[in-house]
């Protein structure tokens, strides 16, 4: 499991359970609350083993000043156990950044930046700790020049890992991408580089996929408006074709580009991930006039031959609207604006959701003239869900809309957005939000208050089965003061989703499973 290092928190709370009779999640275990040092730090879930669930805290004081901060907690009863700082010097006349962390294997993988003022290249570093924390191999696996930027990715079979390495500010007509992958031994394996088909100006490695099983497929921004090669001046517009794929069979030495293209549609998020075949599954949203803007969603599947095997696109109709914006609207509305993509989930069955999210952000200043003074605030929206839904074969079945309204000020939107849980072929989204929303029906769009800067919050869920949105609750009573940490949830475990929150410098930790 992998987790990007940057800096931002933990931890979570007491219990209660939904409105909802239906609700298949099991009654959650909490962990008793445990503090940190500071406030402020990087939080997260990054692995567990039959025993032990496992936390990195990251914070960085100054270049030579840092920690990663390994936490472990009882696997049962989410009690802390220990905490340990990961982070060395690696060399006095080099400063070390960590860039990725990884738990494989029982393992924790740590890939740093290692550079010296006056060097004109960069190294990538590996240390390897066991599970204690303990430090058990580390070696140089590259070197870069300092203008290049390298991408890390772990095997879906979380047995091994490839790095990426690319020149970010190479303005040739010939683009490169170097490839090495990296066992779990600490060992290099294969290495090799791919130079771009077609002669592309400008590339950006935007998302990787990697399987030991299956070809390895890159995701490119080629920055470009198709049909005469001009790079994009700015980002108020869509491009034709600003994504492509490379799809590479190493077992073949075979290199193959995909135009991720519709025609007169305008790609606006993507995702992509393996199905249980091995296939790449790509998705996201679309529209018709190149704002940043949506109006349907589309799918497509390359087989593990690197062949195309079926595309589709849907275009959603006024009764889709309808969900979004009132009677007085609904005529002058064809698409919804500032709509974030944030995640592909596939199932069991190879079916599958995408899910998106209303965001936006805007500044305000004031000026008081009494007192010469202007004050900013930045205000962050995290607001409304879409689900869409598609078959096995990427058809689209439905797209919902999951009422969510979250406007805070000048915190970053710190306990805004959602995080997802799937299992049993259904998905369970949590949030805050406030106790008079959790009483209204699933399908009233239009009655929801907005929880402004947090406040009277209360930890909900909404549950979505394959037919549809099913029903929503409180997953934690209003008398909790632990707040979800929303944005940094993630599963690393197939049977039971773990949450976070946290009050100040506490934190409690507490777990999840769906029902059988």
């Amino acid at each position: 499991m992998k987790l990007i290092v940057c800096i931002i928190i933990c931890l979570f709370s007491l219990h209660s359970f939904g409105q909802e009779e239906d609700s298949r999640l099991d009654k959650p275990t909490i962990g008793p609350p445990f503090t940190t040092q500071r406030k402020s730090n990087f939080a997260g879930f990054i692995g567990q083993n039959e025993n032990t669930l496992f936390l990195v805290d990251y914070l960085a004081i100054n270049r030579k000043k840092q920690e990663l901060t390994l936490r472990r907690l009882d696997a049962k009863t989410l009690e802390l156990i220990d905490s340990k700082d990961l982070f060395s010097i690696i060399n006095e006349d080099f400063y070390n950044e960590p860039n990725e962390i990884f738990f494989q294997n029982n393992s924790f993988y740590l890939f740093s930046t290692v550079n010296g003022l006056k060097d004109k290249f960069n190294m990538v570093h590996l240390e390897i700790f066991n599970e204690y924390g303990e430090k058990i191999n580390e070696r140089v696996l590259d070197t870069l020049e300092l203008d290049e930027t390298y991408y890390l990715s772990e095997s879906i079979e979380q047995d091994g890992f490839i790095m990426l390495t690319h020149n970010k500010f190479l303005n040739n007509f010939e683009q490169s991408i170097g490839l090495q992958t990296i066992e779990s031994s600490g060992e290099t394996g294969w290495r090799t580089t791919v130079k771009s088909p077609n002669l592309v100006q400008n590339l950006t490695i935007e998302e990787v996929t990697y399987s030991k099983n299956a070809p390895l497929y890159i995701l490119c921004d080629y920055g470009y408006e198709a049909g005469t090669g001009s790079v994009r001046e700015n980002n108020t517009d869509l491009i034709n074709n600003k994504y492509a794929l490379w799809g590479y069979d190493h077992q073949k030495a075979f290199l193959k580009e995909f135009d991720l293209r519709l025609k007169n549609r305008w790609i606006n998020g993507i995702a992509m991930d393996y199905n249980s075949k091995h296939e790449l599954v790509i998705s996201g949203f679309i529209n018709e006039t190149r704002n940043q803007t949506i109006n349907g969603v589309f799918s497509l599947k390359i087989g593990a031959d690197l062949a195309l095997i079926g595309s589709n696109y849907y275009k959603y109709k006024r009764s889709f609207f309808e969900k979004f914006v009132d009677a007085k609207r609904i005529e002058k509305t064809k698409e919804l604006e500032n709509i974030k993509l944030r995640q592909l989930v596939i199932l069991e069955d190879n079916s599958y959701y995408i899910l998106g999210e209303h965001f936006y952000q805007y500044t305000e200043r004031n000026y008081d003239p009494r007192t010469n003074i202007t004050t900013t605030s930045e205000n962050y929206n995290y607001n409304s869900i879409i689900v869409a839904y598609f078959d096995e074969n990427g058809n689209h079945m439905w797209s919902d809309r999951v009422p969510k309204f979250q406007h805070t000020v000048n915190d970053y939107g710190y306990f805004s957005s959602f995080s997802v849980m799937h299992a049993n072929n259904e998905l369970y989204l949590f949030f805050n939000d406030t106790e008079r929303n959790n009483d209204l029906a699933v399908n009233d769009y239009f009655n929801y208050t907005t929880m402004s800067n947090n406040r009277r919050f209360q930890i909900s869920y909404v549950q979505i089965g394959e037919d549809g949105v099913k029903g929503r609750g409180a997953l934690i009573n209003t008398d909790n003061n632990f707040m979800l940490r929303a944005r940094l949830n993630y599963q690393i475990d197939p049977d039971t989703f773990y949450l976070y929150g946290e009050i100040g410098k506490s934190r409690k930790v507490f777990s999840v499973n769906a029902i059988d």
